[in-house]
C-alpha cells in the first residue's frame, strides 16, 4: 500500500493519539500561572560596518550591568551572539579600540555569556554546498550534509564575497578562539545546491519570497537546510554544552501548513505544566524556539525597540497554563537604520539587513549614509529598549511570580538530564502496556513514553528496550534497570508500513536486541554516529521497519515470556513531529524526530507536574 498523506491529513489522523498523549486540562478556575522566563539576547554579526557594530556592544553591556545591579532578583544576563566573520573583525581591531578586551570583561563578571549565531555568516549564498543525487542511500546523504555543516562551522571564509580561504578558519571555531566556548548556538548550516527543474521541479514552498516573482530560470539554483540535524552531531565535535535556538519565528520559505503544524509540534512537546512549549530535547540537545506556532496566544521574539506598549499587549495575551520561554532581542540593528532601507531586505536567509546589502554590493559594501538614523533617533531608540527593559524588570515580573530573565546555561541547570539515568523495568512495563494500548492497531509510532517519572524519546526507548531485552537473552530474565544513554534517531526513515503478516517469538526478538545493542553503545563516528537506530532489519527473513521493531519490542517487555509469539503489525516510521516540523528535505531524512521530547523546568514557582 503507497502512502500520501498531507500534513492536514496526518493532523485529523493523529488528532486521537495526541488527545490521549495529553493530560487531561484542567478549568482554568483550577489553572495557576506558572513563570513566563525572558531570555534576553542580541545577534552581533555585522563584520562590514563596524563603527555600528561596536556602538551596539558598548551600548547594550553597559545597559545589561545597570539593570543587573539594580534588580537582582532579576538574574539578568544577556546572550551576545556573534558570527565568526564579525568575531575575527572584533579580534583585529582590538589593538586600536579594545572591543575584545571590552567584551571580554563583561563575560568574565557575568553579565552576559557569549554564543555563535551562523545565519549571516558570509554570504547567504556562497557557502559550502551539498548535492543531493538522484538516487543516493540514507548514509550517502546524511555524510554529504554533515560534511557540507562541519565546512560551514569551521571554515574561513572573505567577509563580503565569502569565498573560501585557504587555511584559514571561519564559523563557530573562530567564534570560540576569540570570545571562549559558545553558551548558545544558532547555525544556519550549509546549502543544498538543487538539480535542475527539468531534472526535479523546485517545489514552490521552498521559494524565497524574494524570488516568487521571478521567472523560473532566475530562481536561485540553492536552498538553505530547513530541518538540518545532521549538524547536532558535528557539533559535538566544538562544543557539548551548548543550547541551540529552536523553531524560528515566521515561515520564510511558505511551508504548507507551517503555522497550525508547529502549534501542534509545539503542544505536543509541552504536556505538561512545568514543560514550556518553546523548550524540547532533540538529538539530546536543549533546543529554545523563538515561538510557539499559531496566530492568537502565542510567544513570539519581543524586540527592544517595540516599546513598553507592545510589551504590556503581549503580556496580557501569552498562555499562563503552562511555562513561557520568550525571546527578547536588544540592540537590534534596526535602531540604526531607516525603515525603508531596512524593509525591503529581509528574506528567507536574511536577518541583518545591513548583510543583505553588503552581500548585494560587495564593491561598496557599507550602508549609505543616507539610509543611516540621526545620533538623536539611535538614542530615542536606546531609550524605547530602557523603558521595555525597566517594565520588564519591575512590573511584570512583579505581578508574575517566579518569572525572570533567563541566561543560557540556566536552561541546563533547570531541566533535569535528557540521559545518564537509570529507568526501572518495574515502573517501565506498565507505561508500556498503557501505550500499546492507546496504540492499539494504529500505524503510527507515539511521539514519546512517561516512565518512572522521565520522558523518553522514541530512540530512548528503542535502546532502553534494547538492553533490557538482549539481558533477558543472556540471563533469561529482565534486569532490575536499564540506563538511558545517547543514541541518535535513524539515519532515515523507510518510507513503507512493513508486512503485516508473521510472527516473531519473545526469545527472537531478544536475540536480535543483543546483536543489535552493541552498536547502540558505540559512541564513535567516522563520519556517521555509530550509535543510531536502525532504520530497518532483517529477522528470520522478513525485513521490517524499526517502528514494527520497536512496538514488538514493547510487548516483549509487557510479556517477556520467551515462547510468545508476537504478531508483527504495519508500522509507519513516521510519528507527529517527523510529519509536522517544518523542513525543507524529504520526511524520510527526519530521522532526527525520534530523539524529541518534552524538556520539563524545574524551580521556584513551577508546578512539578504530573510523573506518574
Amino acid at each position: 500500500m503507497k502512502r500520501h498523506c498531507s500534513c492536514l491529513a496526518l493532523l485529523l489522523l493523529m488528532a486521537p493519539i495526541l488527545k490521549a498523549q495529553a493530560p487531561a486540562p484542567q478549568t482554568k478556575a483550577a489553572q495557576p500561572q506558572e513563570p513566563a522566563y525572558v531570555y534576553l539576547y542580541a545577534t552581533v554579526a555585522d563584520q562590514v560596518n563596524l563603527d555600528i557594530t561596536e556602538d551596539r556592544l558598548r551600548r547594550l553591556l553597559p545597559m545589561v550591568e545597570r539593570f543587573r545591579s539594580g534588580h537582582p532578583g532579576a538574574h539578568v544576563v544577556a546572550t551576545i551572539l556573534f558570527s565568526g566573520a564579525v568575531s575575527q573583525a572584533l579580534d583585529e581591531r582590538n589593538a586600536k579600540t579594545h572591543i575584545k578586551d571590552f567584551i571580554l570583561d563583561y563575560k568574565k563578571r557575568g553579565v552576559i555569556e557569549v554564543g555563535y549565531d551562523g545565519t549571516d555568516e558570509p554570504t547567504y549564498k556562497n557557502r559550502p554546498m551539498f548535492v543531493i543525487p538522484e538516487k543516493s542511500t540514507y548514509e550517502g546523504r546524511w555524510v554529504m550534509r554533515a560534511d557540507a555543516d562541519e565546512k560551514f562551522l569551521t571554515e574561513g571564509r572573505d567577509p563580503v564575497t565569502g569565498a573560501p580561504i585557504p587555511g584559514s578558519v571561519g564559523g563557530l571555531e573562530e567564534m570560540q578562539r576569540v570570545f571562549g566556548e559558545a553558551a548558545c548556538i544558532r547555525a544556519a548550516g550549509a546549502n543544498e545546491k538543487l538539480i535542475p527543474p527539468a531534472i526535479r521541479p523546485v517545489p514552490p514552498h521552498i521559494i524565497p519570497p524574494s524570488a516568487a516573482a521571478t521567472p523560473p530560470h532566475e530562481i536561485p539554483d540553492f536552498r538553505p537546510d530547513i530541518g538540518d540535524w545532521e549538524i547536532d552531531s558535528v557539533l559535538r565535535k566544538y562544543n557539548t554544552k551548548a543550547i541551540l535556538f529552536g523553531i524560528a519565528e515566521g515561515n520564510a520559505f511558505r511551508i504548507p501548513g507551517f503555522h497550525g503544524a508547529v502549534q501542534v509540534v509545539t503542544e505536543t512537546e509541552s504536556p505538561v505544566p512545568n514543560s514550556s512549549p518553546e523548550l524540547y530535547w532533540a538529538n539530546n540537545i536543549l533546543h529554545t524556539s523563538e515561538w510557539s506556532g499559531g496566530h492568537e496566544q502565542t510567544v513570539r521574539t519581543l524586540h527592544g525597540y517595540e516599546g513598553v506598549d507592545v510589551l504590556k499587549d503581549f503580556a496580557a495575551s501569552i498562555d499562563r497554563s503552562k511555562v513561557q520561554i520568550i525571546h527578547m532581542e536588544l540592540a537590534s540593528e534596526q535602531d540604526y537604520l531607516k525603515a525603508d532601507f531596512t524593509k525591503n531586505l529581509f528574506s528567507a536567509t536574511s536577518s541583518s539587513p545591513s548583510l543583505a546589502y553588503a552581500y548585494a554590493h560587495p564593491d561598496n559594501p557599507k550602508v549609505p549614509a543616507e539610509a543611516r538614523l540621526t545620533a538623536d533617533e539611535v538614542n530615542a531608540a536606546y531609550a524605547k529598549e530602557d523603558a521595555a527593559l525597566k517594565w520588564v524588570a519591575e512590573d511584570f515580573f512583579r505581578s508574575s511570580a517566579g518569572s525572570h530573565f533567563l541566561a543560557s546555561s540556566d536552561f541546563e541547570r533547570m531541566t533535569p538530564p535528557s540521559t545518564g539515568y537509570s529507568i526501572s523495568v518495574a515502573a517501565l512495563q506498565p507505561a508500556l502496556s498503557k501505550m500499546l494500548v492507546k496504540w492499539g492497531t494504529d500505524t503510527f509510532p507515539p511521539n514519546y513514553l512517561l516512565a518512572d517519572g522521565h520522558y523518553l524519546s522514541l530512540a530512548d526507548l528503542f535502546q532502553v528496550m534494547t538492553d533490557a531485552l538482549a539481558e533477558l537473552n543472556r540471563t533469561g530474565k529482565l534486569p532490575q534497570s536499564v540506563k538511558v544513554i545517547k543514541v541518535y534517531g535513524p539515519v532515515g526513515l523507510q518510507p513503507s508500513h512493513g508486512p503485516n503478516v508473521g510472527e516473531l517469538t519473545v526469545a527472537r526478538i531478544a536475540k536480535e536486541c543483543s546483536e543489535i545493542a552493541p552498536g547502540l553503545h558505540d559512541d564513535k563516528a567516522d563520519p556517521m554516529p555509530h550509535n543510531s537506530i536502525p532504520p530497518g532489519l532483517i529477522v528470520d527473513g522478513t525485513a521490517i521497519n524499526s517502528a514494527q521493531f520497536l512496538r514488538l519490542m514493547a510487548q516483549a517487555m509487557v510479556n517477556p515470556v520467551p515462547d510468545t509469539k508476537l504478531g508483527i503489525k504495519m508500522t509507519y516510521m513516521y510519528n507527529a513531529i517527523s510529519e509536522l516540523l517544518p523542513r525543507t528535505r524529504s520526511i524520510t531524512d527526519t530521522g532526527a524526530a525520534w530523539t524529541f521530547k518534552p524538556a520539563p523546568l524545574e524551580g521556584p514557582g513551577i508546578n512539578p507536574g504530573d510523573k506518574r
